[in-house]
């Protein structure tokens, strides 16, 4: 019973990201079946913290080093963080990191595939997935210490 129940709910959340936005509890999707430029690290097996992030974005340029931070104390446990570029025009995304001193993978969604696939309500917004492909948790906009505070505490329990 409780395996046809799992099934069960397995399959509808596979129907929800399929027909709308990525939310808690939904397997994340492929970023390279949505090409996006950029290498991306294999993923498999890992707790990952995709970032949406946007040029414009003030808060996202904020975000980026307290995330630079939790990735060099966590990486070492099986944690990565990949930034996504939200930017139409390149140029803009180079612009925005420039003189960033980050060492996590950027990938870049000029196509805007994968965001219209994930549908990030706001930016930026940080989608931390399990060893299991599934979200965890979705931390919608960046809330200095609270936002890492939250995080810390979601990656001590998905490391053990």
């Amino acid at each position: 019973m409780k395996k046809q129940i799992a099934s069960i709910l397995l399959f509808i959340s596979s129907l929800a990201l399929s027909h709308g936005q990525a939310t808690k509890g939904t397997p994340f999707p492929d970023p390279t079946a949505f090409g996006v430029t950029g290498a991306l690290p294999a993923t498999k097996g890992k707790v990952v913290l995709y970032d949406f992030w946007a040029s414009w974005c003030g808060p996202c340029r904020q975000a980026f080093p307290s995330y630079e931070t939790l990735y060099q104390k966590y990486k070492d446990r099986g944690f990565l963080v990949i930034g996504v570029g939200t930017d139409k025009k390149p140029a803009d995304s180079a612009k925005f990191l420039e003189g960033l001193k980050t060492t996590f993978p950027v990938i870049l969604d000029h196509s805007q595939k994968l965001v219209a696939r994930v549908q990030p309500k706001a930016m930026p917004t940080a989608y931390l997935v399990g060893k299991n492909g599934v979200i965890m948790d979705v931390h919608t906009g960046f809330r200095g210490k609270k936002t890492i505070e939250a995080l810390e505490a979601q990656l001590e329990a998905a490391l053990k």
